[in-house]
């Protein structure tokens, strides 16, 4: 037997032929086998994101930590004001406030003498005052935690992390 002719196949305009066909050897139409295509390897999906929930209770903290740390966070905030207060009096030294305010002083007989080092000590002193009264009022704070925590079983957060 001799193969049948391959069928035409119309969709809306185009004409799209059919793979030929083959017979077997009792006569039945077989399609022919394409050769296998290579199929890129797929990528495993990403597991989904959890977000692990961890509840913590802090039921003490150490007031040598709070001493540490505030100390050395009120000592540099006094660098930056002083820094700030500085850049604040060259300024205004520089614009020639300082001076106006003296020469309205001297036409009321009224001397006044401005000496810039003298108000930078004066107001470093006052830092180092505030640094030593805000430490002690956060180690102080910091006792005054640890008493309220023992008898109420202290501050409970809860913790996220992503997986």
């Amino acid at each position: 037997m001799t193969a049948p002719a391959p069928r035409e196949r119309t969709r809306g305009a185009r004409r799209v032929d059919s793979p030929p066909m083959a017979t077997t050897e009792q006569g039945t139409p077989t399609r022919r086998r394409r050769p296998p295509q290579a199929v890129p390897p797929q990528q495993p999906a990403p597991p989904p994101r959890r977000v692990l929930r961890r509840r913590a209770t802090v039921r003490k903290v150490d007031p040598w930590s709070v001493l540490k740390l505030s100390l050395i966070f009120y000592f540099c905030f006094l660098l930056v004001v002083m820094l700030g207060l500085t850049v604040f009096w060259s300024v205004i030294n520089q614009l020639g406030v300082i001076q106006g305010i003296v020469g309205v002083l001297d036409d009321l007989q009224l001397t006044l003498i401005v000496h810039g080092g003298n108000i930078a000590r004066a107001v470093f002193l006052v830092g180092l005052l505030n640094v030593v009264l805000w430490t002690g009022i956060n180690v102080f704070l910091a006792f005054l935690y640890n008493l309220v925590a023992d008898l109420l079983g202290g501050l409970r957060i809860t913790l996220a992390e992503e997986e």
